[in-house]
């Protein structure tokens, strides 16, 4: 295969691809035996091995070689842009086939755009890494938050609300100056915890130390920064009827409960361990973060990059799927929550997202560059290490078979684990202790 590649634009390019006959032809058989396997000729029985010269007569030529175009342009494709260094954000356009004997092809092909770095001001640049530890409190908290998620509650007669108790309740609500009841506002059979916060501001302190069948009134003003803007500040008169309490009963930390959770059997004590384990992880993952963010707006400071709007607005589009999709996994529509806000598609991607596209997108430029700037090696011992991270959070054998037979080299996640080691070393180089 050859390759070569012209500059039509700041941002799109011209690749030229050529392959022999041979592999043009081979490609042909290839989707003749694919079409073998599926069709339907008469006096042939279904599954059978159809000889190519029935296939070709019962299947148009211009069919069957575009066939092979695509599968031998998706089998060069992926080889060029390894070869040339290009990196696409987009699917390549077929501009011209030239010939398919020999194979010829022209594909316009839209890419990063090119960025220039300080090299001098770049090798001064170090960043402070900060310091983390997982202290007793962080564990605390966390079995906390476990022992609420497995919480159970039992019905308890007459029983006197505490903290954590679960309640059904009525509830209404009064314009305090007026005395009416305010529209939309009244409440019925709402299950709500104590002290989860889930309701108005001040609302569940109220409900403390009554009791079933009690009807308790009080006033609330809302916080200034409520999220309805017409109810900021406002004051209003509830009245509330409890229907039912329930006390919170708590996990017991036993073995058996505690590997049903980790998959791991021991005692209390050592679980604290494996969390404090597990929060300084996950520490050190967001102080990473954090320390690679100060990184890349030191970097940003002596590095020229032109964003064009193409290249923009698909990382906006994006950006703004993932949220739209997170939105609806929470149970609301995106429609419903810009309703919410007030506002509409287009000033909540202008205002919202992107300035988080041309964050994303100058980090991605800029460690990019960096590649070809710091020469670093990841040896296979450094993946090996990684991978047996990977599969020690897994416990499944099954999955843990699939996932040794895909963590091979050259395998797509094999190569991204390589990929991000690279990076992580690249940006070691500008962190001191």
């Amino acid at each position: 295969m050859q390759s070569t590649v012209k500059r039509i634009n700041p941002y799109t390019i011209e690749l030229n691809i050529k392959e022999s006959s041979k592999e043009f032809e081979r490609c042909k058989e290839k989707v003749m035996e694919e079409i073998s396997e599926h069709a339907n000729i008469k006096w042939f029985r279904k599954w059978a091995k159809i000889p190519t010269e029935i296939i070709a007569k019962n299947y148009w030529e211009d069919f069957i070689e575009n066939q092979a175009i695509d599968k031998l342009v998706n089998e060069v494709y992926g080889k060029a842009l390894k070869k040339e260094w290009i990196v696409p954000t987009w699917p390549a356009n077929i501009k011209e086939l030239k010939s398919t004997s020999p194979f010829e092809i022209n594909l316009e092909v839209e890419v990063l755009p090119e960025i220039e770095i300080d090299e001098k001001k770049m090798k001064k640049i170090k960043v402070k890494k900060t310091k983390i530890e997982a202290d007793a409190k962080d564990v605390d908290d966390t079995i906390s938050e476990i022992e609420k998620r497995f919480t159970k509650f039992e019905i308890i007669e007459w029983a006197i609300i505490e903290a954590w108790d679960k309640i059904t309740l009525d509830t209404q609500w009064f314009d305090k100056k007026w005395g009416v009841e305010i529209p939309e506002t009244k409440v019925k059979a709402f299950p709500l915890v104590i002290w989860s916060w889930a309701f108005i501001p001040g609302f569940e302190e109220k409900l403390v130390w009554s009791k079933v069948w009690d009807v308790v009134e009080f006033d609330i003003t809302f916080p200034k920064d409520y999220h309805s803007p017409d109810f900021a500040w406002r004051k209003v008169f509830f009245m509330t009827t409890i229907f039912n309490v329930e006390k919170a009963v708590k996990p017991e930390w036993t073995n058996e409960f505690i590997e049903w959770l980790r998959w791991v059997n021991t005692d209390f004590e050592w679980f604290k361990k494996i969390l404090e384990g597990e929060i300084r992880q996950e520490k050190e993952h967001r102080t990473r973060l954090a320390d690679e963010q100060v990184l890349l707006e030191e970097l940003e400071k002596i590095s020229k990059i032109e964003l064009w709007e193409h290249l923009l607005a698909h990382e906006i589009d994006r950006i703004y799927k993932e949220q739209e999709n997170d939105i609806q996994w929470r149970g609301m529509s995106m429609d419903h929550y810009l309703e919410h806000l007030k506002k509409d598609a287009q000033w909540y991607k202008q205002e919202v997202i992107m300035p988080e596209a041309l964050r994303r997108l100058k980090a991605e430029l800029i460690l990019e560059k960096l590649k070809s700037m710091i020469e670093v090696e990841v040896k296979d011992e450094e993946i090996n290490v990684e991978i047996e991270k990977i599969l020690s959070q897994y416990q499944n054998k099954e999955v843990l078979e699939r996932l040794r037979t895909k963590l091979i080299p050259w395998d797509t996640y094999y190569e991204d684990i390589k990929s991000r080691l690279k990076y992580k070393k690249i940006v070691d180089t500008f962190f001191e202790d």
